[in-house]
């Protein structure tokens, strides 16, 4: 249905690890993959995620890479002018060992970053047989991160979004323009009203005597980033909340439409109530842990491929009422379902056989048809798993 979707640094607003939108897109996308820079690693690490994230790439529920490059806006100054460029670099080692292949690199990223160098060491020996350390390429982010900041309307949300993230008041963001202009070699200068000075009173006392207009676009970057990255893998972003409102805005003046992660999973909340919340939602608030998560995937198996059948366009509550309703389920059952099936105490299908006993469907125990039927039809895991999971523990 939602196709395939790629993740980096997957965070809130607040900046903690959005744990409630990898999970859900797992659940929803037909493949989803990771993509780990230095700043996905430090999230996942900051939210005690890399065992649950093992566990999930050994399942086969998703796959990642390592590369330590990340976009970045430059700024230099020449002649009394100010220039900038949105580039991609690489972190290429550390004060001991200058030139470091990937997976030396996210190990020693994993040592300083964790507290505990033990588990440090063993995260990465696990996650080196599971994940790929392929650079990516910067994906065109100096020539067309500067040609979005061209857009006046782009610019100015970008500008307040920026200053908003830095915790100044809405009601004291006062502008009328940002205007940019491109020089060669895709730089180009910026000129604004922005009261700076005025402004600084909002911030944390470190931060202020830097804040100047190079705080407003280091997020075109990152957004112009991920874009490349997800066009590359014909795949949909998604994952951190402030890119994805800047991915949106770029494409709606590139497209004219805008990518919504969140309308096919609603359509099956709401099937269930419109005041069912997301997977999202009870992970990000505790309510399920990544551990309940996982459970809960072992099941989907039957959901997830009615699921990548569904037209994109599709209304899926009224296919899933169409489902409920077939009468022709036997049909469309595995062979072996066929011959003579018993359901364990998991809810999986343990294929026996019987010698000597017929394979007519008439010949089927109607108690085991009920319970074939209910397995291996998608309402039966959003009606009851899925729900199961959503609401709330008593």
């Amino acid at each position: 249905m939602l196709g395939n979707c790629i993740l980096r640094n997957p965070v809130r607003l607040d900046g903690r690890l959005d744990k409630g939108v990898l999970c859900e897109s797992l659940l929803f996308f037909g493949k989803a993959h990771l993509l780990i820079d230095l700043a996905t690693l430090g999230a996942l690490i900051n939210a005690n995620f890399l065992d649950d994230l093992i566990v999930m790439l050994k399942a086969g529920y998703l796959t990642a890479n390592y590369s330590p490059q990340s976009p970045v806006l430059y700024t230099d100054n020449k002649h009394g002018l100010r220039e900038y460029i949105f580039t991609v670099i690489r972190i290429s080692g550390d004060q001991k060992k200058r030139n470091m292949r990937n997976p030396e690199q996210m190990e020693s990223q994993l040592i300083r970053m964790c507290n505990d160098k033990t588990a440090a060491k063993r995260h990465f020996r696990e996650l080196a047989d599971l994940i790929s350390f392929e650079d990516v390429g910067d994906n065109g982010v100096p020539e067309l991160g500067r040609k979005d900041i061209c857009d006046p309307h782009i610019a100015k949300e970008v500008a307040r979004m920026a200053l908003l993230g830095k915790g100044i008041p809405n009601e004291e963001i006062k502008f009328s323009f940002v205007d940019v202009l491109p020089l060669a070699e895709n730089k180009f200068a910026i000129t604004t009203d922005i009261d700076f000075n005025r402004l600084r009173q909002f911030l944390p006392e470190a931060e202020r005597a830097t804040f100047s207009q190079n705080d407003l676009f280091p997020m075109i970057s990152d957004a112009r980033f991920d874009i490349g990255v997800a066009a590359s893998q014909n795949a949909a972003f998604v994952g951190n909340e402030r890119h994805e409102v800047i991915i949106n805005m770029i494409l709606q003046r590139s497209l004219g439409a805008r990518f919504d992660s969140e309308k096919g999973p609603r359509q099956i909340y709401d099937f269930i109530s419109v005041a069912t919340p997301s997977v999202r939602e009870v992970i990000n608030n505790d309510e399920r842990t990544p551990q309940e998560f996982v459970s809960l995937m072992e099941k989907a198996v039957p959901f997830q491929k009615w699921l990548k059948e569904q037209n994109p366009t599709a209304d899926l509550v009224k296919e899933m009422l169409r489902e409920k309703a077939r009468t022709d389920w036997l049909e469309s059952l595995p062979v072996k379902a066929m011959r003579f099936g018993l359901f364990t105490g998991a809810g999986m299908l343990s294929d026996v056989w019987a010698p000597g006993t017929s394979v007519a469907t008439g010949a089927i125990d109607a108690f085991v048809v009920d319970k074939v039927r209910e397995r291996w039809r998608p309402h039966y895991f959003v009606e009851n798993s899925l729900r199961g999971f959503l609401e709330k523990k008593k």
